[in-house]
Parts: C-alpha cells; structure tokens; sequence
C-alpha cells in the first residue's frame, strides 16, 4: 500500500510545485478590457486615403503617391528553342523519348570528368525565348555549347542571354 500512495502523490506534489513557482516567478496573469487595447490594425473606410501598414506598429503611416494602379491579366505565350542531339536509330525508328530532349546545364565543371568518358557530340547551339500577347511579341537568344557524353548525359554550357527585342526591332 505504501507503494501505491507514493504514485500518487509524487505528481501532485510536483505539480503543486510548479505551480506555486509558477505564481511566484511571473506573478497572477491579468487581462486587459478591450478598451485599453491599441487599435493599430483596424482597417481605415474605404472613403479614406491609403496608408501603408509597416509591419512593426509605427505610429505615423506612411501616405502613398498618387492613384493605385488596377491590375489585369494578360496571357503570355511563351516558347523556347533548341537544337539537341539525339541517337539517329531512335529518330528513325521513331522512338524518340523525352529523356532525349534533356539538356543538363553546367553549372560547375569540376563536377563532370571529362578525361574518363569519351563525347559523343559536341556542338555550338543557340537557345532562342519567345514571349508574346495580344499587345507585344519579344524574343532573346543565347548561345551554348553542348556535349553528348558516354556517361549517358548532354550537357550544355550557356553564355547569358542576350536583351529583350520586340519582334520587328533587332534581331
């Protein structure tokens, strides 16, 4: 029995504890009125002028400039252009899959032996980019240097891309 009224009481002896420390290090919890809270984030009328929201509460919003402009959609199609080396049995047995058509971008060439496989392919390629809507067709290109390596892979170098031109303009 003794036993028994050790399992008990051993826990509530520790949580009476804790909570007369508890009392003791943060004192009573109290609750302020609704009144005495600040209102910093009650949005203003609709009618008002806009204000900035800082996000720490800032005491002197910030008026923004001028009218909002209204935001639209517009539908962007966007195509991109490369060449790819692929093995000619597949093309002309038509069995081009779209591992065929991965290119893996070279980042860093330490990573890639070139000593211990043989290139397949090696190639100077251009990657051209088109973006166009209803109001505006653009293009940009860059050039690259591609290898189709034994280890299975196709890599490609990039040089960076060259400036937006709306068709028409330069090219």
């Amino acid at each position: 029995m003794k036993n028994s009224s050790k399992i008990f009481v051993t826990p509530i002896i520790a949580l009476l504890i804790s909570i007369v420390l508890n009392f003791t290090i943060i004192g009573p919890v109290s609750v302020q009125a609704e009144e005495d809270v600040p209102k910093r984030f009650i949005l203003p009328p609709k009618d008002s002028p806009s204000y900035h929201q800082q996000f720490a509460p800032y005491e002197y919003p910030t008026e923004t400039p001028g009218p909002k402009p209204k935001g639209v959609t517009v539908r962007v199609k966007e195509v991109t252009t490369y060449e790819v080396v692929v093995d000619e049995k597949k093309v002309n047995s038509n069995n081009v899959t779209m591992e065929d058509l991965e290119l893996i971008e070279v980042h860093d060439k330490e990573k890639i032996n070139f000593h211990q496989v043989d290139c397949y392919f090696y190639a100077q390629i251009k990657q051209t980019q088109t973006k166009s809507t209803d109001y505006i067709t653009s293009m940009r290109w860059r050039e690259g240097q591609q290898y189709w390596l034994s280890d299975g892979g196709k890599y490609v170098e990039w040089d960076p891309w060259s400036e937006w031109y709306e068709s028409g303009t330069k090219w």
